[in-house]
């Protein structure tokens, strides 16, 4: 109960509730605290008919704050794990927050707690891997859902900056290629860790694999890494130089407030920059694609067929130069 009152505010009926007493217990675990709070360094607080302890708020700096505040944000939303001892550790993180930013984080965590899972061992075996060096077998699920058990070994762990989830750079033990791929922890399944080790390369740097990634495509042996260059309307120039998107190449100005940028892509087997299409369309009118002729073609056929579904086809592909900034 000391543990939950530290957090936030409760009611008698909240507390025999999570603790699975009546509440004539609580109201007497109360009284017992009252006398027991100021040698824990706590007042016990009484405010209507809530109760928490409030003791000497932490001490920290703005960053302080930022770091523990986006951790326990980003594992409540994205860690691939409901196990107990992880849940315990996003508690933990409540304990650096003011009090009043620590109430609101505490009710967010109280939903999350009804998810947890006992046996979910995922993450903790993915990173116990990579500590120790040690090759980890899962089941392993492809986007098109098929099984297969493999062994990894765990050179890096990277969160994909588009939809945040976790991956893991890792080169399947026992296989004829010396270069690793990417495998989300999401669709990791029955993981154990085994005995045997292994070395990470003394010459590896993710950012030869990852550097020119959209998603999860990698520049590795048999791929290679194209030039995209994209005109953007005037309207959405500010936003390209916010900071929170891929640095691109090269940067020009164009006659009337736009902005052409060229990056440099990760490709398929095939050569083509399959990853950054989606996010191209995802601007709508406010981009046009004009190079490479592959990757314009897509973005001219899917912009077509999307035109067609709403009985506006034209039946051309878009023009240099055509688009527009909405007018509003």
């Amino acid at each position: 109960m000391v543990h939950l009152l530290k957090q936030r505010s409760w009611t008698t009926a909240e507390l025999a509730r999570r603790l699975e007493v009546d509440q004539r217990s609580v109201q007497r675990y109360l009284q017992d605290l009252e006398d027991l709070a100021p040698e824990l360094g706590y007042e016990l607080v009484s405010e209507g008919n809530r109760y928490s302890l409030r003791g000497r708020e932490p001490t920290l700096t703005p960053f302080d704050l930022l770091f523990f505040y986006v951790t326990q944000r980003f594992f409540l939303h994205q860690a691939p794990s409901r196990h107990r001892t992880f849940y315990r550790r996003l508690e933990e993180l409540l304990e650096h927050f003011p009090s009043h930013i620590r109430q609101i984080a505490a009710l967010e965590l109280e939903r999350y707690r009804a998810r947890v899972q006992k046996g979910d061992r995922v993450l903790e075996h993915v990173f116990q891997a990579w500590q120790e060096r040690r090759v980890l077998e899962v089941v392993y699920e492809d986007f098109q859902g098929r099984q297969k058990r493999r062994q990894l070994e765990i050179w890096f762990v990277e969160v994909n900056r588009w939809n945040l989830s976790l991956y893991a750079l890792a080169r399947i033990r026992g296989s004829n290629h010396t270069f690793p791929s990417l495998y989300k922890l999401t669709r990791m399944r029955d993981t154990r860790v085994l005995p045997d080790t292994y070395e990470i390369p003394p010459d590896f740097d993710p950012k030869s694999y990852l550097g020119g990634a959209w998603g999860t495509s990698l520049h590795t042996p048999g791929t290679q890494q194209v030039r995209v260059r994209l005109r953007f309307a005037p309207g959405v120039t500010r936003r390209l130089k916010e900071g929170d998107l891929p640095e691109p190449l090269e940067w020009t100005p164009c006659e009337g407030g736009g902005l052409e940028v060229v990056y440099l892509v990760n490709t398929d087997a095939q050569g083509f920059p399959f990853e950054i299409l989606g996010w191209v369309l995802s601007w709508g009118s406010l981009v046009e694609v004009l190079e490479p002729e592959s990757l314009r073609k897509r973005w001219a056929e899917e912009v077509l067929r999307l035109a067609g579904r709403l009985g506006q086809g034209t039946g051309d592909p878009p023009s240099p130069g055509s688009a527009q900034a909405p007018s509003g």
